[in-house]
């Protein structure tokens, strides 16, 4: 029996989410600075990376909802997979508002990554 082909799934959700995408949808990966490789050279300043997301945005699934951690006023935003996974420092706006981002979910859990999920307040 031949195995599931999640490359091509991926490719699949990723051309979907990107016709059927919703307002927009960035992730911010935050810039920095790190110190120079010598006590007396400059430090090394590093831009924010802005990535637009072809993402999907709705109300939380009841599944996720706890009333601590997961609110049902919470949004739902799954995401085509983007050239990076997503970092806890991370920062996300929906049509130009802030969001905190609370959870962030890989689909599936293990193997290829077909999708990301983002359980978001704002």
């Amino acid at each position: 029996m031949a195995k599931f082909n999640y490359a091509r799934m991926q490719k699949t959700a990723s051309r979907l989410l990107d016709r059927f995408a919703q307002g927009t949808v960035t992730l911010t990966r935050p810039g920095g600075t790190t110190p120079g490789p010598n006590p007396w050279d400059p430090p090394v300043v590093t831009e924010p990376v802005i990535y637009t997301l072809d993402a999907t945005v709705k109300g939380v699934s009841e599944e996720f909802v706890d009333g601590t951690t997961i609110l049902a006023t919470d949004l739902e935003v799954t995401a085509a997979v983007l050239g990076t996974e997503p970092d806890p420092a991370d920062t996300m706006e929906i049509d130009g508002k802030a969001v905190t981002i609370v959870r962030t979910m890989k689909l599936p859990a293990a193997g290829t990554t077909i999708a990301w999920k983002f359980l978001v307040r704002g």
